[in-house]
């Protein structure tokens, strides 16, 4: 049966009663999604590496009002993603939203270890592929209310000769998102990608850091990056969050397979 088209709820409320994991959920764009998700009524899973920042993000959205769990996981390692999603099982029996963000940036270049390799493929992409195999039973449970987003870049849109290897992986999530898009489509089951250009946040000055820069070149880094953006500076992490939202709610129910730049216009 061909799953029908759902009314818009009241968007103050657009999440309610609707259960979002989100992997990379304790800093940055993963922290300010959990945040605009429990606001907009969602119940949220914050899943990241660092089970103390996971915690802490759960414990204060808690504070707040809204509902919130912590799951500290290391989404390389796919047992214990398993594990995850047959804790989501046994406490909620489904799920509506999945939002992929866990990744990392990788090393610099081509003159990489087979090791660096296998850790930046296992962390931003075959995580991505196991968690959405995971969550497709949870998924079907939300009665045609599924939503899996994909935190991609506008490295897989546009080159960088910076981190090859990164770029390759986030070009491979959008063909994932595209995949998916289709095989669960059927299902009521949407998929789709955010494509983030700069953001201030950790993840960027960790990339700066890693590059060999010192604090005041990282500045500079940063400042130069914004005047490449023609609205003039970094997006803040709320900002990709609103978009993470759109893609999570009824607002886009008839939106599936797309990859949204958030990038100020970085790649008009």
């Amino acid at each position: 049966m061909m799953p029908r088209a759902r009314n818009r709820k009241d968007e103050t409320l657009e999440l309610e009663n609707r259960i979002a994991l989100v992997t990379g959920g304790a800093s940055g764009i993963g922290l300010a999604s959990a945040k605009t998700f429990a606001a907009a009524g969602a119940a949220v899973i914050i899943v990241d590496r660092d089970g103390d920042a996971a915690h802490e993000a759960a414990a204060a959205i808690t504070a707040s009002g809204a509902t919130a769990h912590a799951r500290a996981v290391d989404v390389s390692d796919i047992g214990a993603l398993r594990a995850l999603f047959d804790w989501v099982d046994g406490a909620y029996g489904k799920l509506h939203i999945l939002l992929n963000h866990a990744g990392m940036q990788g090393p610099i270049g081509l003159d990489i270890s087979e090791d660096q390799f296998d850790q930046v493929i296992a962390v931003n992409l075959k995580s991505q592929f196991f968690a959405t195999n995971f969550a497709a039973p949870l998924l079907r449970a939300s009665a045609g209310a599924g939503s899996i987003i994909y935190t991609s870049s506008t490295a897989a849109i546009r080159a960088s000769e910076r981190s090859p290897l990164y770029g390759t992986c986030k070009a491979g999530t959008l063909m994932l998102m595209r995949s998916v898009a289709r095989r669960l489509g059927p299902e009521g089951i949407r998929a789709n990608a955010l494509c983030p250009g700069p953001v201030d946040t950790p993840f960027s000055r960790d990339f700066a850091i890693s590059s060999g820069l010192d604090e005041a070149m990282i500045e500079a880094t940063l400042t130069a990056r914004a005047r490449s953006i023609p609205l003039g500076r970094l997006a803040q992490p709320d900002e990709v969050a609103s978009v993470a939202l759109f893609l999570a709610s009824d607002r886009s129910a008839f939106v599936n397979g797309i990859a949204i730049p958030v990038d100020g216009g970085m790649t008009a």
